[in-house]
């Protein structure tokens, strides 16, 4: 992952709003909250605030992982050298050993199977009860929207225990301690400002940009308000998650390409 978040120009996607003085930047972006109308057109014009996701899994997916788990790979592997030890090299073929060793298997890669299956489907399941919302402006009142509504120049409200629901760039902090461990892996908190106290030379990593807060990470303390400056897959969570995303099946292609050769 770190070879990802390099490829990442943080000074380039975020370093101008992040030094801008509040008032700049209010006045540069024409920020003043928008209206159920501006939402809604910009919501058909954007889409969804959701990072696109890889196509589900179908069953014979599952039950492929299944079948060639270590286990059962390692008794498949014996299961070939029977074949040739029991079968082809004596006169009279025992097929005992090769029988109990493919009952083995079958039962591992069915049991493993519906666990898996019924175990995802759950999750699946679960993550569609799961409604979570923001705080925004919206006509100049507070109102509570899911987060996949959110859109592009929102006021987003935040609090102790909230999640980040976009990219924001703070205009409004008291005492904000926002957690970045999902895309840094640090545990500390790290302090959001309205103005930030670095220039943008010294942008060089994701601690370093003081007035944004990131899609994914969550709030530990503090409150604040904070502007919508990407959504989606433009936010950097979107592109670490189309990074690896991408990784994996340039990976699997050459493999295959290895294995063809």
């Amino acid at each position: 992952m770190s070879v990802i978040k390099e490829e990442l120009d943080v000074k380039k996607m975020y370093g101008e709003q992040c030094v801008l003085s509040k008032d700049d930047f209010m006045k540069k972006y024409d920020i003043n909250g928008l209206s159920y109308d501006t939402a809604q057109s910009l919501l058909q014009k954007n889409g969804l605030n959701q990072i696109s996701k890889a196509k589900p899994k179908s069953w014979y997916n599952y039950f492929f992982e299944s079948l060639f788990s270590p286990f059962n790979s390692i008794l498949l592997g014996i299961t070939l050298v029977l074949i040739y030890t029991d079968i082809i090299l004596p006169e009279t073929p025992s097929y005992a050993n090769i029988i109990v060793i493919l009952v083995l298997v079958a039962a591992s890669t069915l049991l493993e199977f519906f666990e898996e299956y019924r175990s995802n489907k759950a999750a699946e399941k679960l993550k569609e009860l799961v409604a979570t919302s923001a705080r925004v402006i919206r006509d100049g009142s507070e109102i509570k929207i899911p987060l996949k509504e959110i859109v592009l120049g929102d006021i987003v409200i935040l609090s102790s225990g909230s999640l980040i629901p976009a990219d924001l760039r703070i205009v409004e902090s008291k005492d904000l301690y926002v957690s970045q461990s999902s895309l840094t892996g640090e545990s500390d908190a790290v302090k959001k400002l309205e103005n930030s106290e670095n220039s943008i030379n010294d942008i060089n990593s994701l601690t370093d940009l003081d007035t944004i807060c990131f899609m994914g990470t969550n709030v530990i303390s503090g409150s604040a308000k904070g502007v919508v400056i990407k959504t989606a897959d433009d936010t950097y969570f979107g592109k670490i998650a189309h990074s690896l995303s991408n990784r994996k099946t340039s990976n699997f292609i050459s493999k295959r390409s290895t294995k063809c050769k």
